[in-house]
């Protein structure tokens, strides 16, 4: 399918507007946000949808038409489909109509109107994939799960196709779901055809029972039920005059007993509303002691903040002058203890840097001994590495060789297998078929053919085995057909199937024989046990230099013990202490060599200081031992000794600076508890005097407002008001209950629902004893037993045919699955191509690394990211879109063009970050050679370094 042009008036917000399209190549249709680019796809899928005519007034149709208007909403497009060009149109809303024009083809120049172009349109999309159509498209706001391709003819046919291309003419591919392949194919596809009909006309897609057995089933239940119903209304008739003179007797007995409870009711209803006037005067009551007693507590609660207020004033004076006599206490305590800490600090840091110089000469020291040992385990090391690259080297080669060799013993096995049944076969074939022999009986005979080649008849006499149909003609005058019995063909076949099973499990090993494939095994296996000697060597290269780092271990170059890495291209991992690889061996010798140069460069470095410095009176650091050796001519044994020395320096260096230390950490905690005991101090009695300036200037602003005396007068008064409320509370409740309360409201309670009770039953038992009447007025004895003898025939005979219909319907259940199993079999042959062509575009945005697994429904269902797999709901948003396109571009690609549709990007990779933008939109510009890729956006700028076909939208 190939989009040309489209045409949109008064659809939404686009008054009128034209898009014309290349044949192929990117085309960028930019404009801002509401100005209508995705409308004009809308208007589109409007148009070709097969079953929205022309005189619609559908919602999704009457919505696109402007607001407040009556103006006709008018698509037109002109493609090519099914390699006919053609311009369809339709006017919805407003004078609708449809027209349909063919501009190339057979019927070039015809126009079709009205339902009859909408018809034959839709004629001509049903030869188009709908779902790629559906599927190539990625919308602005549309769903990012991942696409099912697998009901997609076009992608279908394409992939059958590459699967016939990889394996060869030869092959047979069985195509899934009709696809176009070879004779035995289409009467495949022909037979399941067939047989998915004769399924779905009683199961439906999910395998649960469908239309046909449901309305069997449901006819055989609905004559059980009428005639279980028929009976039970044979049985009304004898029970209807019983139950309604026992409907009679209660009816008259309920209406005595409702008019002697309304009396009862309503002499409890009058004691109900005196107790109720009681309770209202013990409510009012109540409400004026609360007040009162409210008004007393909040009197006396204000006197005794005052007071309160009073004697915290005096209590924050006195703590006042507590704060002040200590603070001067504190600041003595301070002058005291600084001078001390200052002398002490200054014995310390003469102590520690005596300390400091002596540890570099004793590290120095101990890095000379360590270099000089390390020198020597360096040699060794060299020569290890250099004999294990050179085994590696070889182990390489070898498995080279391995890896080229095809041969397996499964394989192999396999093939023989194959070869014993090809002959047994053939044997079975040649007893079954009859012969047929040809004699001359004349120097002039007329020409004689077998299957059109021409029979000499020179010499002895001919004989052919006939295994299948073969046509003899003699000269232009007779045709004789020989055709050998069914079970001949069907063994004729089985050679065949058997020649190809043998030659598929021989050609991925490259040889023609089983013969030729043993060979091809024996050296592989001698190959295999020529690599393991070489493992084992390098593995005992290994383990040798592992012991030599484990017993030197102490100088911080070694490798640890108990390590067990891979010994390099394939090696076996080593086990036990000392087992290493030869990165372990190259990375100790390279810490070795920088281990040797560090301590050089700061044996140097101390050296120097130590010239430079003097250590502190009565200070010794070692660093005259450290001058005094030479170390060029130095052994391992003599820099130990050295090194010993010094630490006898340094460990007495140590002592002396950490007697000062802890001297000069005793002075300065007096000092900082005598600092801090001076800052609190001083904290609190700032605090303390604001405090009593805060409590004074509140207390002389209360008194402003009421006196202490008025406080105790006002209190008085409230409690004598209390007192009389509380009074006047205890009379009425006391009023109250005399007359019993809770006996009153429950005699009245219960009275009214006596009362209630027996209206119900009253009004029930009208209602029976009317129903009964009824009923025995309409009953029809001599009705009801006809219509259940008709019914039980019903019943009979529909019982009989829905048991055979179920039999039916499981026979077709049965077959069906069992060519679907086999078909599905099939159709995973096809997955290899699409995610080949998946993975070949993924790399170019995700990187080398990149892998997919796609499921029998063609649908992308994992992702490999740093050696694990994902699914695809694991899968990041901007993943999800980028991979999501990637696909569509691969379906894009592998679909000839001829059959394809155009790819539509509306404002994709919104989710995308600046790289995998650039490299999705450069598989867009190479996919849209051959095909036609539509991009809708606002953001044109994204494509400015792609070759493009540029449209504004305004």
């Amino acid at each position: 399918m190939r989009l040309h042009r489209i045409h949109v008036e008064n659809f939404r917000s686009i008054h009128e507007r034209t898009l014309t399209l290349p044949d192929s190549g990117l085309v960028i249709a930019e404009g801002l946000n509401e100005v209508g680019k995705t409308s004009m796809i809308e208007a589109l899928d409007l148009l070709l949808d097969p079953k929205l005519k022309a005189t619609s007034r559908a919602g999704r149709v009457a919505q696109t038409q402007p607001y407040g208007t009556d103006l006709p909403v008018v698509v037109e497009a002109e493609m090519t489909v099914g390699g006919v060009r053609l311009i369809h149109s339709k006017q919805f809303l407003h004078q609708p109509q449809a027209r349909l024009e063919f501009v190339s083809g057979r019927r070039a120049g015809e126009v079709l109107t009205g339902e009859e172009a909408t018809d034959a349109m839709a004629e001509i999309w049903r030869g188009t994939d709908d779902t790629l159509w559906q599927a190539l498209r990625l919308m602005q706001a549309g769903s990012l799960e991942a696409l099912s391709l697998r009901s997609s003819t076009a992608l279908t046919a394409a992939l059958d196709r590459a699967v016939r291309d990889q394996g060869g003419e030869g092959d047979d591919v069985a195509a899934p779901d009709g696809a176009s392949g070879n004779g035995a194919d289409r009467d495949g596809a022909g037979l399941l055809a067939a047989v998915t009909h004769e399924y779905e006309q009683y199961w439906t897609p999910t395998g649960k029972p469908g239309k046909v057995l449901k309305e069997a089933a449901a006819e055989t239940e609905r004559l059980t039920a009428e005639l279980q119903q028929a009976t039970a209304r044979l049985a009304e008739v004898d029970t209807v005059v019983s139950d309604l003179e026992e409907s009679q007797e209660n009816l008259e007995d309920q209406q005595k007993s409702l008019a002697a409870l309304k009396v009862s009711a309503a002499r409890d209803a009058a004691a109900l509303a005196d107790l109720e006037d009681l309770e209202h005067a013990v409510t009012e009551a109540t409400r004026a002691e609360q007040d009162a007693r409210h008004l007393r507590d909040a009197a006396v609660d204000e006197l005794k903040d005052r007071r309160a207020a009073v004697a915290e004033l005096a209590d924050a004076r006195d703590a006042e002058e507590d704060a002040r006599a200590a603070a001067r206490t504190a600041l003595e305590a301070v002058e005291a203890v600084e001078s001390q800490f200052t002398e002490a600090d200054q014995a310390w840091r003469e102590a520690d840097s005596a300390r400091r110089k002596a540890k570099e000469a004793w590290d120095a020291a101990r890095r000379r001994a360590s270099e000089l040992r390390d020198q020597a385990r360096l040699e060794r090391l060299n020569q290890t590495i250099t004999t294990i690259t050179a085994l590696q080297a070889e182990i390489a080669e070898a498995e080279n060789r391995i890896d080229t060799n095809p041969a397996t013993a499964a394989g192999i096995k396999a093939a023989r297998a194959a070869e014993q049944k090809l002959t047994a076969a053939r044997i079975r074939l040649e007893t079954a078929s009859p012969r047929m022999t040809l004699s001359r009986l004349a120097e002039d005979a007329p020409e004689l053919r077998v299957d059109g080649e021409p029979i000499s008849g020179e010499g002895d006499d001919e004989s052919r085995v006939v295994d299948r149909r073969t046509v003899v003609e003699v000269a232009e005058a007779w045709r004789i057909t020989v055709v050998p019995a069914a079970d001949v063909d069907d063994l004729a076949h089985q050679v065949e199937a058997a020649e190809r099973d043998l030659a598929a499990l021989l050609d991925p090993m490259r040889v023609a024989t089983v013969e030729e494939a043993r060979d091809l095994l024996s050296r592989r296996r001698r190959e295999e046990d020529a690599l393991m000697a070489l493992r084992q060597r390098v593995a005992r290269e290994l383990e040798d230099a592992g012991a030599e780092a484990e017993g030197s271990g102490g100088t911080g170059s070694g490798v640890g013990a108990g390590s067990s890495v891979e010994a390099g291209n394939g090696a076996e991992a080593g086990s036990g202490a000392g087992s290493v690889s030869l990165a372990d061996l190259i990375a100790v010798r390279d810490r070795i060599t920088a281990s040797s140069a560090l301590v050089r460069e700061t044996t140097t470095e101390v050296t120097m200081t130590n010239t430079e410095t003097d250590a502190a009176p009565g200070m010794t650091d070692g660093s005259e031992a450290l001058q005094g050796a030479d170390q060029s001519t130095e052994t391992p044994e003599q820099a130990d000794q050295r090194a010993d020395l010094l630490e006898s320096a340094h460990e007495d260096a140590d002592l002396a600076e950490t007697t000062a230390r802890s001297a000069r950490d005793t002075v300065q905690e007096r000092r900082s508890t005598a600092r801090e005991a001076a800052s609190a101090a001083s904290s609190t009695l700032t605090s303390s005097h604001d405090q009593v300036h805060r409590l004074q200037d509140r207390l002389e602003t209360a008194r402003e407002q009421t006196s202490d005396q008025a406080l105790e007068d006002a209190a008085r008064a409230a409690e004598e008001q209390h007192k009389d409320a509380t009074s006047r509370v205890a009379a009425a409740s006391r009023e109250l209950e005399s007359h019993s309360p809770d006996q009153v409201r429950e005699a009245a309670q219960a009275s009214a629902r006596r009362l209630a009770r027996a209206g119900e039953r009253l009004v029930a038992s009208r209602g029976r004893h009317a129903e009964l009447t009824g009923q025995l007025r309409g009953l029809d004895r001599e009705g009801r037993q006809d219509r259940f003898d008709e019914l039980s025939g019903l019943a009979h005979r529909s019982g009989i045919e829905s048991a055979a219909l179920t039999r039916r319907a499981d026979a077709a259940r049965l077959l069906h699955d069992t060519l679907i199993r086999h078909r599905d079999e099939e159709h995973r042959r096809y997955l290899e191509p699409f995610t080949r062509e998946v993975e070949r575009l993924g790399r170019g945005v995700f990187g080398r690394d990149m892998a997919v697994r796609v499921d029998d429904s063609l649908t992308v269902t994992k992702r490999l990211l740093n050696g694990a797999w994902l699914d695809w709901d694991q899968l990041s948003t901007g993943a999800k879109e980028q991979l999501g396109l990637v696909v569509r571009l691969a379906t894009a690609q592998l679909v000839d063009p001829k059959d394809g549709v155009p790819v539509i990007l509306d404002d994709a990779l919104v989710y995308s970050d600046r790289v995998r933008t650039s490299r999705v939109l450069k598989e867009v510009a190479t996919g849209s050679r051959n095909h036609q890729v539509i991009v809708l956006t606002s953001a044109p700028e994204r494509y400015d370094g792609l070759d493009a076909t540029r449209i504004p939208f305004q």
